[in-house]
């Protein structure tokens, strides 16, 4: 049981990375991968869009990944804490 809650903590921060990754390859942000900006979730890199200038035809994608990434960045320690509750319940209630 243990091993279980362990593996289920470990894959928080890859399931994660995934999601944010196939967030990315949609096709509304092939200007931002063309353009050949880092899409990872570097948090310099989500707060950029902001200091683009308003005119700037990647500004809006920039933001909208920004928002995604800080989505992703809070379901990390809430998916930790989740798998902690699970596994402490299924802890209890086996014993």
């Amino acid at each position: 049981m243990d091993f279980l809650i362990n593996a289920a903590g470990v894959s928080v921060m890859p399931a994660t990375m995934f999601s944010f990754w196939k967030f990315t390859m949609r096709d509304e942000y092939a200007l931002l991968r063309d353009s050949g900006q880092k899409l990872n979730l570097n948090m310099y890199n989500l707060r950029s869009g902001y200091r683009r200038s308003p005119d700037d035809p990647l500004r809006a994608s920039h933001i909208k990944i920004g928002k995604i990434g800080l989505l992703h960045w809070i379901s990390m320690p809430v998916s930790f804490l989740i798998v902690i509750i699970l596994g402490a319940l299924l802890i209890y209630t086996f014993e």
